[in-house]
């Protein structure tokens, strides 16, 4: 395997990881919200996350894409 794509890869997926914590936080808070009764803070907290989510899932296309790459021969020249 390709220690650049390696790097890559484990770069992408710790973004990943820090980006899903983030959005299980902001879950949570929207969570506790309605349980209190206040719809339109759960909604508000929650709004953030339409991106959020878009962006890690372009995280997991990006790691795929990268598993999938075969690595070209450096030609001399």
């Amino acid at each position: 395997m390709s220690i650049p794509i390696d790097n890559a890869m484990t770069a992408n997926l710790a973004m990943m990881e820090a980006q899903l914590y983030r959005a299980s936080a902001i879950a949570k808070l929207a969570h506790e919200a309605m349980n209190a009764g206040q719809r339109n803070l759960a909604i508000g907290t929650i709004l953030p996350l339409e991106q959020e989510l878009d962006d890690i899932c372009a995280l997991l296309k990006t790691v795929l894409i990268l598993h999938r790459v075969r690595p070209q021969p450096v030609e001399g020249g």
